[in-house]
């Protein structure tokens, strides 16, 4: 074996023999006949990295802004498209970066040049495990190791297990921090939505809620990187690479952005995150981002109606319960389709939802937008009906109430103001405490052909008000439920 062969059997990962004969030829070319070809294998083996010719690789953790040339290897964690510049004098050149790591770190690789085109011919793929030969510096956001035409960027064979884990919890993001990586679940996944940029063109832009143990954050991804919410489904988990944080000027809430040096992928990584619920009895006006798992006890019939843009919308209700009590669910568009897969008593989730003060009903209900979820559960929701003494009903208020039929009134038809007709009916029912009239609105009035004195009825979420005579009625309308016993 020749000197040369010797030396070339310790950097043969790095480098290809023709090209290390080849480096070694222009070397002696250069220096005029003042080395052999020994001699200039030993010099290139130096400008690659090794320098005695074996040194050994460093670790990312090791490498700082004086290292130098250095040597490791390291796996593609993400690859940032190459782009174009002009130097000084004129000539046109290519930079491109990887962010790369091994089990004690991570740091950030430029390519130059011909090295940026191996990014953009595909030849270095993320996940890749690769052999760098390159300068180390202080670059603009920490050490970086420098790739040009004389470094080394190849694939090797040697194993790296884990990459060093730095990623933030969703707790720690804050407002304005950038070079973010996360690991999460996703609980949401928004429509893709296209606009029109300053300048003309078309953009698009979409979301995910990731969530891991120490909360949730909104992810907008841009443009090309759309395509990824077609990929995932709820339940996977996702990492974000080289994202950063903003505030959303209308929800107040820090999100992650994912720009053109951004990455995000799918994971195998298990991530421990469960919702956290509301009772229902706990939620108040104005409360935002509520999770609630209940009962259904009512379904809506879906209304559509023209925005104020002239496009459709549709609207649907739930009305959920749990044990500590009950609440209306307002659906919107797309997510009224979900009215027609579910049935009485069956458990749902509502996520995301906020709650408003029905200006009717002064009642709070939960309104449920493009960004919240319904599904199914298998969850055992206790529900039990609370119902109200008639003797105690105040005007301005819904109740539930039992009891039996002590008289019923006829059917009639009238005309709104609208000229649309429809039908009213009365009834009165009595309990042990009292009795009180029942107005009956629209499909709810055909209840009394099924009726007889001393029927036993139960009345769910009526409203009080008053009545003929300043004597307070309950009013049964289409959010209301009429139960024969």
């Amino acid at each position: 074996m020749t000197d040369i062969d010797a030396i070339y059997e310790k950097l043969s990962h790095a480098i290809s023999k023709e090209d290390f004969l080849q480096r070694i030829q222009e070397k002696v070319e250069n220096m005029g006949g003042l080395c052999d070809e020994a001699m200039a294998a030993m010099l290139v083996a130096n400008e690659l990295g090794f320098s005695d010719v074996g040194r050994d690789s460093v670790k990312i953790e090791n490498i700082t802004a004086g290292s130098g040339n250095v040597n490791f290897v390291a796996r593609v964690i993400s690859a940032f498209e190459p782009r174009e510049f002009t130097r000084n004098d004129g000539t046109t050149g290519r930079v491109g970066n990887l962010m790369v790591g091994d089990e004690t770190g991570k740091i950030r690789v430029t390519l130059w040049d011909n090295m940026a085109d191996l990014i953009k011919s595909g030849k270095i793929k993320i996940g890749q495990t690769v052999q760098i030969s390159g300068y180390a510096k202080q670059g603009y956001s920490g050490v970086e190791v420098n790739i040009g035409n004389n470094g080394v960027l190849a694939e090797s064979e040697e194993e790296i297990e884990e990459v060093a884990a730095s990623s933030q919890q969703i707790k720690d993001i804050k407002d304005g921090m950038g070079d973010l990586n996360l690991t999460g679940k996703v609980l949401e996944i928004s429509e893709i939505r296209t606009f029109q940029r300053k300048d003309g063109t078309a953009g698009k832009v979409g979301n995910l809620l990731l969530g891991d143990a120490t909360g949730t954050i909104r992810v907008t991804l841009w443009d090309e990187k759309t395509d990824f919410l077609s990929e995932v489904d709820y339940g996977d988990t996702v990492e974000v690479i080289n994202g950063y944080a903003r505030e959303n000027a209308f929800s107040q809430k820090v999100e992650m952005q994912i720009g053109n040096r951004g990455l995000i992928r799918k994971s195998e990584k298990e991530i421990e995150y469960e919702e956290e619920f509301t009772p229902i009895e706990d939620i108040t006006p104005e409360m935002n981002d509520i999770n609630v798992s209940g009962r259904v006890l009512d379904i809506s019939e879906v209304r559509t109606f023209e925005k104020k843009d002239g496009s459709p919308g549709r609207v649907g209700n739930l009305l959920l319960g749990d044990g500590t009590g009950k609440i209306r669910v307002t659906l919107w568009d797309e997510k009224t389709d979900f009215l027609d897969e579910t049935d009485f008593d069956e458990t749902v989730e509502i996520l995301h939802a906020y709650a408003r003060e029905n200006a009717f009903s002064q009642q709070v209900e939960l309104n449920l937008g493009a960004r919240g979820v319904v599904r199914k559960s298998e969850k055992a929701v206790e529900y039990r009906e609370k119902f109200t003494d008639i003797a105690s009903i105040v005007p301005g208020e819904s109740y539930s109430v039992q009891g039996k039929v002590s008289d019923l009134g006829e059917l009639r038809e009238f005309e709104r103001e609208d000229g649309t007709e429809s039908v009213v009916a009365n009834l009165e029912l009595t309990d042990e405490t009292a009795s009180i009239r029942i107005t009956l609105w629209g499909e709810q009035a055909y209840v009394i052909e099924d009726l007889d004195i001393d029927s036993e009825i139960q009345i769910i979420d009526a409203y009080a008000k008053y009545g003929l005579n300043e004597e307070i009625e309950l009013s049964v309308g289409n959010r209301s439920r009429v139960i024969i016993l």
